[in-house]
């Protein structure tokens, strides 16, 4: 499974501005999220900023990490309800390099106070599938060699070609299987010091398994493809997490940025009006909100667009040996009910998530609602037990989504009836064969009339990395 990153001011709505912040909360004021302008600096273009870093640390955080998004004085945060089943799924995605956001800081030459600082965020690849053969580098269990679709795990070892075909780290081995032993070959065909028997596991490539010194084993090279430590992964060092060739540490790797992170020639995760203060003892970054989105391919036709808006950023800005990280960072928005009801083709049994319903369909209508303590309307209101989100984003009274059972069968646990703040009913409706869903509607200026929605706080750190263009 892929994760990418894909968020643009240019896609977002009036509504999503951005580089704004966040203003304190007014009866019919508009949008939580008003515009702000760029703040005065060096502009944003891609591969000319500094202190460039990788996200090394992501998690939905508790309560009391969340931001005071609608301005009443206490931290926000409903999606701390479902992070002891989430944060194993992306901790997941950051092991097996699934889930890489680079990022590069411009307008801030050294970690000191600064009223105008801008960063942009990417999509990373770390891993790659050169020779097509379906597994990766650099992943545990990984592909021991990226120049031949013939050698990767799960193939049979070929005796007597002197490489490792199987990825298990030895060339020619005998026995293969679980009581195999090393090869009896002593013959050092590529020069590097080393040979089958002495555990070069390519005894074709002096790149690959050679000896420094008489005994020491030559160090993985990242990102050629090899496996030339013979830990039996390529670009990939020994451990777990390796101790080399790995983009979490403190000494940056290459990582390089896909295309899809840009659009029009500009980096489409841009906040352009940060700043760097004093907090106490500590410099502290401060941005947005803005827009982010995860988009997540499931499957060749099925891509998943987790969207955030209102986005704000703040972590502690930290100097070692030259380069500059954020620790005990935080990053909260918001989840609409628009991008809730495009999440579709996931099974998640344990929050009733079915490929035919959607991310807001488990909200509103089934046992996730209850899982982040969704407010549900009383008895003897005009929709008793539909649940309402917890942030009103273009404050006119928060929205309410509902399952009226509409199709009589109770087993179906689905929001066909979207109710705006200002009192407006809409309903699923038929086009076709098609349903045309209630979050669906437009205001007559042609924006979504659907948009509160579920606050979310991912904690996240960052490490040193050098970026490398597509």
């Amino acid at each position: 499974m892929r994760t990418r990153i894909l968020a643009s001011c240019a896609l977002a709505l009036p509504l999503y501005a951005c580089g704004s912040d966040d203003v304190a909360q007014q009866p019919d004021a508009g949008s939580l999220f008003p515009p702000k302008p760029e703040c005065q600096g060096q502009s944003i273009q891609q591969f000319t900023g500094m202190h460039t870093q990788v996200f090394s640390k992501l998690a939905i955080g508790s309560q009391a990490d969340g931001f005071d998004l609608d301005g009443d004085g206490d931290p926000d945060n409903k999606l701390q309800g479902v992070g002891a089943l989430a944060n194993p799924a992306i901790q997941d995605s950051l092991d097996d390099y699934s889930l890489l956001i680079p990022m590069e800081m411009f307008d801030f030459t050294a970690a000191a106070v600064d009223s105008c600082v801008k960063f942009a965020l990417y999509l990373g690849n770390y891993t790659t599938d050169g020779d097509g053969d379906g597994d990766d580098t650099a992943v545990a269990d990984g592909d021991c060699n990226d120049h031949a679709n013939g050698v990767h795990p799960g193939v049979v070892e070929v005796a007597g070609n002197f490489i490792d075909d199987d990825c298990d780290g030895m060339a020619d081995e005998q026995n293969d299987g679980a009581n195999q032993t090393a090869s009896a070959d002593t013959m050092d065909r590529d020069g590097d010091g080393a040979s089958p028997a002495t555990g070069d596991c390519d005894d074709t490539n002096n790149m690959v398994g050679g000896l420094t010194g008489g005994t020491t084993r030559q160090a993985e090279i990242c990102g050629d493809g090899f496996d030339n430590d013979c830990s039996g992964v390529a670009d990939r060092g020994v451990g777990d997490p390796p101790g080399s060739c790995y983009p979490f540490d403190n000494s940056p790797d290459s990582i390089s940025i896909d295309p899809l992170s840009f659009e029009g020639g500009k980096p489409v995760i841009q906040f352009t009006s940060g700043e760097v203060k004093m907090n106490g003892t500590k410099l502290e970054l401060t941005a947005g909100p803005s827009l982010f989105a995860v988009s997540v391919p499931i499957t060749s036709d099925i891509v998943l667009t987790l969207k955030i808006t209102g986005t704000q950023i703040k972590a502690d800005v930290v100097e070692q040996g030259g380069q500059i990280t954020l620790k005990n960072g935080h990053l909260g928005g918001v989840i609409d009910a628009v991008t809730a009801d495009t999440i579709r083709g996931l099974t998640v049994e344990q929050i009733g998530l079915t490929p035919e319903d959607s991310l807001l369909d488990a909200i509103f209508g089934n046992v996730l609602g209850t899982l982040l303590a969704l407010p549900s309307q009383p008895n003897g209101s005009a929709h008793p037990g539909c649940k309402t989100p917890d942030i009103d984003v273009d404050r006119d009274g928060l929205e309410i989504f509902c399952d009226t059972d509409s199709d009589n069968n109770p087993d179906t646990k689905v929001v066909d009836l979207c109710v705006d703040g200002d009192g407006t009913e809409v309903r699923d409706t038929m086009n076709g064969t098609e349903v045309v869903h209630c979050t669906q509607a437009k205001l007559p200026d042609g924006t979504p009339r659907f948009v509160d929605g579920i606050s979310v706080e991912l904690n996240f750190e960052t490490a040193p990395a050098t970026l490398v263009a597509p």
